[in-house]
């Protein structure tokens, strides 16, 4: 629970939410915001007549999507809403997935199939599953290594888990549409969609019939200069469920399992004189964090030496050192990322 009790929802340690929502230059009591995540509306002082008569107009806009009794009563997976799951509804999930059409109201909510608020390759072998009956098997915890090569003017993508994999969605970033193509796995289907700069790429079983073996390559034509960073790969087993995977690209590793490569909290920002930087490694290397000034000038090690796979967290004391803003820079290998420090006396 924040500062504040329980009503609250945001405790702003400076004036970032003012900034966003202020409303007479004023601290607005209660903002409104949607289930598209936009803000409705914004009060100050509000009562409860007010805020009641605000959540009930929200609630008419919204319509079927957020009715209670009586609103969406269409069965999990059934996403075009005839009442019935069978290769109809795969093929419109997956045009979903892909973005070449979209879903909306009750059709969206029945498409999440696992309920996590996303549908995307998880949720289309669940779908598979349904249509055929199959019985959920016992939680797998499935992991995979997947290692970014270029080959001269190509990118492969190779995979190796510990677990049979039944589905892997592709987004990747480029300015023109490419090819993708998985080796081998002649029972696989693949679909791919290209629009607004990303290409999106899904590989699955209408049967949930594992992948050939438990190490898969992907081939994407013309996309060897791409880094790992404009990728985006989920994984998934026979049940749906993600597989934690680690993703590297030459000397880089930025994420094994749950551990990336970042400087994951900064906290109190802005500090006065001390401030807690936390971090996570996804393998153990040798660290050096420090602090640089808006120059570019080291003004501070705060830590260097060996550091083991997982979170970590030191103090960094700059009563020595003058009011500004100041760069708290983590470098591992050839790893290196940031964050801006507020120190105010």
């Amino acid at each position: 629970m924040p500062d504040g009790g329980s009503s609250q929802i945001v405790h702003d340690t400076g004036y970032d939410i003012w900034e966003l929502f202020e409303t007479g230059s004023a601290f607005p009591s209660t903002v409104f915001i949607n289930h598209e995540m936009q803000v409705y509306d914004q009060m100050n002082n509000a009562g409860s007549w007010s805020i009641g008569s605000r959540m009930d107009q929200m609630l008419e806009d919204c319509g079927s999507l957020c009715e209670g009794e009586g609103g969406c009563t269409t069965a999990a997976g059934d996403v075009n809403e005839d009442e019935t799951l069978n290769i109809q509804d795969l093929i419109t999930m997956v045009n979903h997935i892909l973005d070449s059409s979209s879903l909306a109201d009750c059709a969206l909510e029945a498409a999440d199939m696992n309920a996590d608020g996303t549908i995307n390759i998880q949720d289309l072998i669940t779908l598979v599953n349904a249509i055929l009956g199959s019985a959920r098997s016992a939680q797998l915890n499935g992991y995979a290594e997947i290692e970014y090569v270029s080959s001269g003017n190509d990118l492969i993508i190779q995979i190796e888990s510990d677990v049979d994999l039944a589905g892997i969605q592709l987004s990747l970033v480029h300015d023109t549409q490419v090819d993708v193509e998985l080796k081998d796995n002649s029972h696989i289907n693949q679909d791919s969609h290209f629009q607004n700069g990303i290409t999106r790429y899904l590989a699955y079983s209408m049967f949930n019939q594992p992948f050939d073996g438990r190490t898969t390559e992907i081939l994407i034509q013309s996309a060897g200069k791409l880094n790992m960073n404009d990728i985006q790969i989920i994984v998934a087993d026979i049940n749906g469920d993600a597989l934690n995977v680690s993703h590297s690209q030459g000397s880089q590793n930025y994420q094994s399992g749950p551990h990336s490569f970042e400087i994951s909290k900064l906290y109190p920002n802005p500090f006065n004189p001390s401030t807690e930087v936390s971090f996570s490694m996804p393998t153990d290397n040798h660290v050096r964090l420090s602090a640089y000034n808006v120059q570019g000038q080291e003004v501070d090690v705060i830590f260097e030496g060996a550091q083991s796979v997982g979170q970590h967290s030191y103090t960094w004391n700059a009563a020595s050192l003058p009011s500004g803003v100041y760069y708290i820079r983590l470098q591992a290998g050839d790893m290196i990322t940031s964050q801006k420090a507020l120190l105010v006396k």
